[in-house]
């Protein structure tokens, strides 16, 4: 009696199918790391473990996906080298794994547009605008970053947080006056005597004739902002940040070009949060 060998039993068809189309979104991703890393076709090529791990510092965003992708890397290799005979696997993914691969190979693929994620409605200022505007703006659309032109460029980025700061550089205490002191409202501009009932009310310091550009020699952030165009993605803007943690925000424009119009506005707190590894 001879002893002949078992068939190999086929795997399932939809278990072959989740195997193939792992293994495909897999290639595709190895591909393309390494060509953003511009490795060269022939001869040594960079490990997918290494090339990840590269690629995930480089892009803060993909970077959440860097433990499930050497978790992949390692069920990939047990695919290939680990099989019982031809066709049998010690291990298949699941679905929601072959879904995952999938969008993460669509990802670095197609980088996320930065259009998604910013603000589209913009309150753009001049110089010479006055902080009654500014505060309008505060109050009526909630609005707290305004890119700000001179000559028709974008030149600076006034903050809510500025305005305050050239409130408390003031000595508003100098201009509290008690009502029994009054001798009528002041001109505009200089005091906003307000009338009242109560004998405590006292006059304050208005800013509101002040000038944005005279409020933006208090704002330390006016500085920190960015142009880029509108066809920028996030990966590109997350670059900035990790280039320059202090960034306070990126004004979108058509071509980047100071000198047109802004079409959004993207904070550190829009893009930020893509980098939650529950995301």
């Amino acid at each position: 009696m001879t002893n002949e060998p078992t068939p190999a039993t086929s795997a399932p068809a939809d278990e072959r199918d989740r195997i193939d189309r792992f293994e495909a979104a897999y290639n595709r991703i190895d591909r393309e790391l390494q060509r953003l890393l511009d490795e060269p076709r022939e001869g040594r090529r960079r490990g997918f473990a290494s090339a990840l791990r590269q690629i995930a510092a480089e892009r803060r965003h993909f970077g959440r996906h860097l433990d499930f992708m050497l978790e992949a890397g390692e069920l990939r290799n047990a695919l290939i080298h680990n099989r019982f005979g031809a066709v049998e696997y010690i291990a298949v993914p699941t679905l929601a794994t072959v879904a995952k691969i999938e969008s993460i190979d669509e990802e670095l693929r197609k980088p996320l547009a930065l259009r998604s994620l910013y603000a589209k409605e913009v309150a753009m200022l001049d110089v010479t605008d006055r902080v009654a505007r500014v505060l309008a703006l505060v109050k009526d659309k909630g609005h707290v970053r305004f890119p700000v032109r001179r000559d028709g460029r974008i030149v600076a980025l006034l903050t809510a947080s500025g305005v305050v700061r050239w409130i408390a550089s003031h000595d508003t205490d100098a201009c509290d006056i008690p009502s029994s002191a009054r001798g009528g409202r002041a001109k505009v501009g200089a005091l906003d005597a307000t009338a009242g009932a109560r004998g405590d009310e006292r006059i304050i310091c208005t800013i509101s004739s002040v000038t944005v550009g005279e409020v933006l020699s208090r704002d330390h952030r006016r500085d920190e902002f960015a142009l880029m165009a509108r066809d920028a993605t996030v990966e590109q803007a997350l670059a900035l940040w990790t280039r320059n943690p202090r960034l306070e925000a990126v004004i979108v424009t058509e071509h980047g070009a100071a000198d047109e119009v802004p079409l959004g506005i993207a904070t550190a707190t829009d893009l930020l949060k893509l980098l939650d590894p529950r995301g």
